[in-house]
């Protein structure tokens, strides 16, 4: 009897024990789930970012590549706006010797 009452208790002890057990793995097992779900969702936003951040960059590319083109034209302009200046004071120094007022001058120093 005292074997079978032993046997009891020890059959109760690992009963209480395998049952609290069993209820920690159970939460550990939820912890791990519920942490499983917030990495896939950290994931996913995580993809999004990547997404938007990977467009943005190519956006900045494009934008940067536009803004040296606009340089350049800048550039051109410039340097065609001066050689035409160029031409038109050297076309206007031509007409005023070739002038009536030029001519005159010429006579009136010569004298």
């Amino acid at each position: 009897m005292l074997i079978a009452s032993l046997s009891f208790s020890i059959d109760l002890e690992m009963d209480t024990e395998a049952s609290h057990l069993q209820k920690k793995i159970d939460e550990v097992e939820h912890h791990a789930e519920e942490k499983m779900a917030k990495i896939g969702s950290l994931q996913s936003v995580l993809r999004k970012e990547e997404f938007v951040s990977t467009r943005f960059k190519a956006a900045l590319a494009l934008e940067e590549e536009r803004k040296k083109e606009a340089e350049i034209k800048v550039i051109e302009l410039e340097a065609r706006m001066a050689k035409s200046i160029s031409e038109v004071m050297i076309q206007t120094v031509e007409q005023f010797k070739t002038s009536s007022k030029m001519r005159n001058l010429n006579v009136e120093f010569g004298q």
